[in-house]
């Protein structure tokens, strides 16, 4: 196309553009006109018309200057947004359509398909972005200044080469420019491309203030968990404070972090259920080391690959409390995020005094993360100082937000009198057994267990399974202290029916 034509097809959009502003002027004054009389009154009672025709006159010039960008050069907006983003945020958007001006709720452009690109691959693209810009220069055509940018709908495809991507927004000096994306989809992707793992992202703001404070505020949901994320950025100083709030698991996260040229440390402060926990951490070499202050708690996370070993060292626990519907533990093992692929580990739990189990002096118990599996094993406990069970091979199932327990349990008596002497076990019904063997299934919601393959030994194998058959089908409560009572009694009754 020759440059007398594009010169022409500018000129023709131009005059077709004033043509409509000067039609929708006269549509309104012939409106004006047909109403006179409606209008005729107040024109009348008016103490002074040049107020009036001032007052027009000055509405119409403030309209007029605003709309001034709307007659710039496109292709120009384009090349200056696209410097100043660059220049700024250090961001390179790529903006494929047209761009048009709109007036609210403040001065902008805005275009469909825009697209992030972050160490030379493109991460994201934006259904709709606007970009607010500066009034004071309108009369200098073809001259922006760039204020606020927000992307709406903007799905992000980030893997661990560009997740940084994220921190390093906030680490850009940009007085009073602020960054927002709405609406948002996240992929964390795999080096074969593949998704680990989804997240909806309602919002990231990223908010930049005097003297380097910048702020991101953040609604995600992680593994269907709503999320929300406060973090200020100290730029200066190098420190960032972090504020997770996890409502649903009753659970806020408080991290202060401190980073250097080679690693980074600091201390996660974690409140839930009234109580309190402080943690801290070094990160150095795909490596994260963990301490409790009070020693309670320790372990290691390897990044690269991802690997979790934690040890806790509990005391006084209500298992009660830690193993009601609504606690933290239940809302967190309920909840999408231990059972991600790719997630391995060993978690080691040591819990010494239980207070509504007066009985039970120490329980432990390793819980192994194997790709998104879940099994506990070594789970042992004595109870009375004369009975040993031990659990193994129990693997946790999430069935439709329903928790179930599957495995194998061993009851070992060192000194059954006592057992029987604590239980009220009358003489007749007193065997001299050695073990007892069987695999369970427990649903914890309905707190229901259900034995099968019963084996005690000295004891006929029938005996065994006339009770277990009756055990299942009365399906009794017997985390009530009255019905575990009677069930003991009644299962040794049964047993000594031979």
């Amino acid at each position: 196309m020759s440059k007398k034509n594009i010169f022409n097809k500018k000129i023709s959009n131009l005059v077709i553009s004033i043509t409509k502003r000067i039609e929708s002027f006269f549509n309104f004054l012939n409106y004006f006109i047909f109403n006179k009389k409606k209008y005729s009154s107040f024109w009348k009672k008016s103490p002074d018309k040049i107020i009036f025709i001032v007052s027009a006159v000055m509405v119409f010039i403030f309209i007029a200057y605003f709309l001034l960008p709307s007659f710039y050069d496109k292709n120009e907006v384009k090349k200056q947004l696209k410097s100043q983003i660059l220049k700024k945020y250090n961001l390179e958007v790529k903006l494929v359509k047209d761009l048009k001006y709109g007036l609210f709720p403040m001065p902008h452009f805005y275009i469909e398909q825009a697209q992030i690109e972050y160490e030379n691959k493109s991460i994201s693209t934006s259904n709709y972005t606007r970009f607010y810009i500066s009034s004071k220069n309108n009369l200098n055509f073809n001259e922006i200044i760039l204020n606020d940018i927000i992307f709406f709908e903007t799905e992000f495809n980030i893997d661990k080469s560009n997740f940084s991507f994220f921190s390093d927004l906030s680490k850009i000096n940009a007085l009073n420019k602020n960054i927002k994306f709405y609406k948002n989809k996240l992929f964390y992707l795999d080096q074969n491309r593949d998704v680990v793992f989804f997240s909806d992202v309602k919002k990231i703001d990223y908010i930049y203030h005097e003297k380097s404070q910048n702020l991101i505020e953040s609604k995600l949901n992680i593994f269907n968990l709503p999320v929300k994320l406060k973090s200020k950025h100290n730029i200066a100083d190098k420190v960032v404070n972090t504020e997770i709030d996890l409502n649903t698991l009753r659970l806020k996260i408080e991290n202060n972090l401190k980073y250097y040229e080679d690693n980074l440390e600091g201390v996660i402060e974690l409140n839930y259920i009234n109580k309190n926990q402080k943690i801290k951490y070094n990160i150095k070499n795909d490596k994260i080391i963990l301490n409790s202050l009070d020693r309670k708690f320790s372990g290691e996370i390897n990044i690269k690959p991802f690997f979790l070993l934690l040890n806790l060292n509990l005391q006084n626990m209500g298992i009660k409390k830690i193993f009601a519907n609504n606690s933290i533990l239940i809302n967190f093992l309920k909840s999408e995020i231990i059972y991600n692929k790719n997630l391995n580990g060993k978690i080691k739990i040591k819990i010494d005094g239980i207070n509504d189990m007066n009985h039970i002096d120490q329980i432990i118990f390793d819980i192994q993360l194997d790709e998104g599996l879940i099994s506990i094993s070594n789970l042992n406990f004595i109870f009375k100082n004369s009975t040993i069970f031990n659990f193994n091979n129990v693997s946790m199932i999430n069935n439709d937000n329903k928790l179930m327990f599957t495995g194998d349990v061993e009851i070992t008596f060192k000194n059954i009198q006592n057992l029987y002497s604590h239980f009220q076990i009358i003489r007749n019904y007193r065997k001299n057994i050695k073990r007892i063997n069987s695999n369970f299934i427990f649903n914890f919601d309905d707190e229901l267990f259900q034995f099968n393959d019963l084996k005690i030994t000295g004891i006929d194998q029938k005996i065994s399974d006339q009770y277990i058959n009756k055990f299942n089908s009365e399906k009794n409560d017997i985390f009530n202290k009255v019905i575990f009572r009677n069930t003991v009694k009644d299962f040794f009754k049964t047993i000594s029916s031979d």
